[in-house]
């Protein structure tokens, strides 16, 4: 569905108690909608970004996409090759045209690591990826959850379509609270139920495309 027909399943879900103008329902909407996203690192909000590594007078860095939300775990490699110990869903960026593996350490963590090689870390602050020393390559690759666009108009939510009445159970979750009217509260527990009940259906199908 698109966020208008969305909005339009909304209104008839909850008749003619809401007051809320197009401007607010489309808060409501994406309000409800980030708050799925933004409950777990679901696969559809996995992407990939590579470019070119950058310097300036601090050193080598790279500025991650505008969408850009936190790292993905990059599974397919625990480097189990390095003699330390390492987290086993470590986050890497790979980096030249030989994929050499990068792990990311905590920003904190940054001067245990200077001038060590296949280290870098994330300043969050500036939004630079920097590196603990000179990259073997000045070209990266590294996979993130991404940030998903705001949904005005015809556009449509990033999760498949069987799963888009969530947003209207939840809108009138929102608005329930909103207008507190007893026609409004008499069916608040039936649409946070419904609500529930397909972002359950979600989770499972989500987890489906972990192959661990």
């Amino acid at each position: 569905m698109t966020s208008e027909q969305i909005i339009a399943n909304f209104e008839l879900q909850v008749s003619d108690t809401t007051e809320l103008s197009t401007s607010e329902e489309f808060a409501i909407l994406n309000r409800v909608y980030n708050k799925i996203c933004n409950l777990k690192p679901w696969e559809f909000l996995k992407s990939s970004v590579s470019g070119s590594i950058l310097n300036d007078a601090e050193g080598y860095y790279i500025t991650p996409p505008n969408d850009f939300s936190y790292f993905s775990i990059n599974n397919q490699d625990t480097l189990n090759n390095y003699q330390t110990q390492n987290n086993a869903q470590a986050i890497v960026i790979f980096v030249g045209s030989n994929y050499n593996i990068y792990q990311v350490i905590n920003y904190s963590d940054r001067r245990q690591y200077r001038n060590k090689r296949n280290y870098c870390y994330y300043d969050l602050g500036n939004n630079k990826i920097r590196f603990t020393d000179t990259p073997s390559g000045s070209t990266y690759e590294f996979d993130y959850i991404k940030i998903p666009a705001t949904l005005t108009n015809e556009l449509s939510p990033i999760f498949p379509a069987r799963f888009h009445d969530m947003l209207v159970f939840g809108m009138a979750v929102e608005d329930t609270i909103i207008q507190m009217s007893p026609k409004a509260t008499s069916y608040a527990v039936e649409n946070q139920t419904k609500y529930q009940q397909i972002l359950d259906d979600m989770s499972y199908w989500n987890s489906q495309f972990n192959l661990n």
